[in-house]
């Protein structure tokens, strides 16, 4: 439906920002649930663990005075439903739950990297998600050569791989995820730059994964990559999440991704939400930012209908999507 012409990277820069990512003291720290009532019926206990997947078949290009690499790093956390009683601090390395879960793969912004993000995505993992984070080699904060936005149009590829990477430790007897994935329904979900890629891979023609089944992007922008072209492909359940407040990624940016997709898909405004809404009170007296609760709840929704099937799930988007005066929610 729509292509977006080619662009040099300082440009890109300018219209994403010169951060694009998230502090680690940004995310809420909070081991609580925020999910809505009927999602928190079964919450489970949560493990992580990392793995260490390298591409072997994808370089990585020089950056600065880094020279470059043959094969590309991902080392991914993995936070996923564990064996043992729900809440508290997540379990590293606990024995999976019974039973075999959606896969979602989350994707960072600049400057930043999976782990940063962990209080966000355990509850993703509580609510019955594995969810793999990648840090990819070149935009993550420790990136050899400096964090670089200009490897972005590589990530939808990163994010293949680890798709394929986890269902094989799915498969393999010897791994400790062994039957723990539904490779029937795996999402993609993103912030910011990683939102960027997670739209890469799932709705551009450069490198759509077919084995997608739905796709979430927090405060993303369509970006171009190489002749792709936007939302030509199957149609895929989209939830888009945005602050109005934005001052990295305008809000504009994902009011035009909701207008060139095709249905289902939802957008999540958060009224007066800065870049990053999921962000905690940086001191004791600073009231919690309200919005938090709305994007775990909302990405759980959304997920639990076209991951696991719950038609009962968008009644529950709907009403945790509008909250007065905090976020409200547009259809198609």
């Amino acid at each position: 439906m729509k292509r977006v012409g080619r662009v040099g990277i300082a440009t890109i820069a300018a219209v994403v920002g010169v951060a694009v990512g998230v502090p680690a003291s940004t995310v809420a720290a909070s081991p609580r649930s925020v999910l809505s009532p009927a999602a928190r019926a079964h919450v489970f206990a949560v493990g992580v663990r990392t793995e260490a997947f390298v591409d072997r078949a994808r370089p990585t290009p020089a950056n600065g005075a880094y020279p470059g690499s043959p094969s590309r790093a991902l080392p991914t956390i993995v936070l996923y439903p564990a064996r043992g009683k729900p809440g508290g601090s997540d379990r590293r390395d606990a024995p999976p739950a019974s039973g075999s879960f959606p896969l979602v793969v989350f994707s960072h912004g600049s400057d930043s990297n999976g782990p940063t993000y962990e209080p966000l995505l355990r509850q993703w993992a509580a609510a019955g998600y594995v969810v793999a984070a990648p840090t990819f080699p070149l935009s993550s904060q420790d990136a050899p050569g400096g964090s670089t936005i200009a490897d972005y149009p590589n990530q939808p590829g990163d994010v293949s791989f680890v798709i394929t990477a986890m269902l094989r430790l799915n498969r393999d007897r010897a791994s400790h995820f062994r039957g723990t994935i539904d490779p029937r329904h795996v999402a993609v979900v993103g912030h910011s730059l990683g939102a960027i890629t997670t739209l890469g891979v799932a709705v551009n023609s450069c490198c759509a994964d077919p084995r997608i089944r739905a796709v979430v992007s927090i405060d993303g922008i369509e970006l171009p990559f190489g002749t792709g072209t936007f939302f030509t492909g199957r149609p895929l359940p989209l939830l888009l999440l945005h602050g109005d407040a934005d001052q990295t990624i305008p809000y504009a940016s994902s009011q035009r991704i909701f207008a060139d997709a095709p249905s289902p898909k939802y957008f999540v405004t958060l009224h007066g939400a800065p870049h990053t809404s999921f962000r905690q009170a940086t001191t004791a007296a600073e009231p919690a930012p309200p919005w938090e609760p709305v994007v775990v709840a909302s990405v759980t929704d959304f997920l639990d209908r076209y991951l696991k099937g719950k038609r009962e799930a968008l009644a529950r988007l709907s009403r945790d999507a509008t909250v007065a005066g905090v976020a409200s929610m547009q259809t198609g």
